[in-house]
């Protein structure tokens, strides 16, 4: 076989692929970084919500800490609230003497029960072995000897200290009775504690509720709360789940604080030196109608049965607001955010709260039924006497045509009972007729034999 030629110019001995190679790998490489960016960041806008959240309210609850500080000194001043101090500190100091009482001799119990219970345990535990081995042995005379173990163990006596430096034995149910003994005693003591207790506590509370009562805003305490938990907070999906309705809401992960305890507007979320508040700043105030909340809980009926969106969506703002082509129900703008109220309200002639009243919807309530819009376009709970009138002609219409079918049934039925009549009367007079025929056949055979 003859051999080949060999090229000239071979591409693969004369040519170098280098850098075809590096620009493949530089492609490559950034791929992986953007693919890692956008699974960790770029599908996750909310984290930097959240992140932005953490940052800007525990700096808003700083400044509201020192407001709260100045409001809770001027509700001090009152002298309603200085009558309840007053109270508390008298309640305090008539139970200190027989407190400090109790208190010593619930500490002297607790040492004299942790004594005994030192020695008890280790007896108990070891008679217990005993017992179980017992109870699941096969052998009776093993069980004899070892009942009679048990019974010398548990005759042994056992030396018990005691804090202040004295010994006293016990055998195994002597010990047991001390423990259950000085138990008791403790429980005692601590129920007439209580009862001790129980004036100061309650005057207690009724200044810190007086307080709670006649704050504009929470307490320094409470305030101290909420920054405690948010400094503690980890970024994560906020998701409501209401099965029974398949909500699946996801909202409450950039719009953290839509229930949150204080009042939260995008002017004191806005950072310093910004003129105007940002996406973020807006993202975080409080609901506006606080009031809804408690009737509406979010937890029961979710978010986007009244405000409407993709509530599933976390990769972008635009999809989780519905404002994309794919989804039929994008967010309500600010002025038509009442009309998520038609969801189950649209009956309702009138819709408000203890505080709020809907302008917006009531009057476009009122509006369809005024200008008579209804009498063409129909809707259920408006104008409902003729709908009234309607419904009760078609139930006229419906007794009249059940009128004429029954009228009809009954005259068939009628037929039908005539013609079973005629039939029986037949019958009967044939039967008749056979029956004397019979009797004169029967007379006619007598006479001639």
């Amino acid at each position: 076989m003859p051999e080949q030629p060999v090229p000239e110019q071979d591409p693969i001995v004369t040519k170098s692929y280098a850098a075809h190679y590096v620009v493949a790998m530089v492609i490559l490489m950034a791929t992986l970084f953007w693919a890692l960016w956008d699974e960790a960041f770029g599908q996750r806008p909310w984290k930097a919500f959240q992140s932005e959240w953490k940052d800007r309210y525990i700096a808003f609850l700083k400044t509201a800490k020192s407001k709260s500080a100045q409001s809770e000194k001027q509700v001090e001043q009152n002298s309603d609230y200085q009558q309840l101090e007053q109270a508390y500190e008298q309640a305090y100091k008539a139970a200190q003497p027989h407190r400090d009482e109790l208190q010593k001799q619930i500490t002297d119990l607790n040492a004299k029960i942790i004594a005994v219970q030192n020695v008890f345990t280790d007896r108990r535990a070891y008679a217990n072995a005993l017992t179980y081995e017992i109870e699941t042995g096969t052998s009776a005379s093993n069980k004899k000897s070892e009942q009679e173990d048990l019974a010398k163990y548990k005759a042994k006596k056992s030396t018990v200290e005691y804090p202040d430096g004295h010994r006293e034995q016990y055998n195994f149910q002597q010990l047991e009775a001390k423990y259950n003994a000085l138990k008791d005693e403790r429980t005692k003591l601590s129920a007439e504690l209580g009862d001790v207790l129980k004036p100061v506590t309650e005057a207690s509370t009724k200044a810190s509720q007086y307080i709670s009562d006649h704050m504009v805003d929470l307490t320094p305490t409470q305030i101290d709360g909420l920054r405690k938990k948010t400094a503690e907070w980890d970024p994560k999906i906020q998701q409501i789940n209401v099965a029974d309705a398949n909500i699946v809401d996801r909202c409450e992960s950039c719009h953290m604080g839509a229930r949150e305890p204080v009042k939260i507007t995008s002017a004191v979320m806005t950072p310093k030196g910004q003129k105007k508040p940002d996406e973020y700043a807006r993202a975080f105030v409080s609901h506006p109608e606080p009031e809804l909340l408690k009737v509406h809980d979010p937890d029961k009926f979710g978010c986007s049965p009244c405000h409407q969106g993709n509530g599933r969506a976390t990769t972008s703002v635009e999809k989780a607001h519905g404002n994309y082509e794919h989804w039929l129900w994008p967010l309500f703008p600010k002025q038509n955010v009442e009309a998520g109220c038609q969801t189950c309200h649209a009956a309702d002639m009138v819709l408000a709260t203890n505080e709020t009243q809907f302008e917006v919807i009531n009057e476009g309530k009122d509006l369809f039924r005024q200008k008579g819009c209804n009498g063409c376009h129909r809707y259920d709970g408006y104008d409902k006497e003729p709908e009234d009138l309607n419904s009760i002609s078609q139930q006229l219409k419906q007794l009249e045509t059940d009128k004429k079918d029954n009228t009809k049934q009954a005259a068939d039925l009628m037929k039908q009972a005539d013609a079973a009549q005629r039939m029986t009367k037949q019958s009967l007079c044939e039967w008749q007729i056979a029956k004397s025929m019979g009797a004169c056949s029967s007379s006619i055979f007598s006479r001639t034999a």
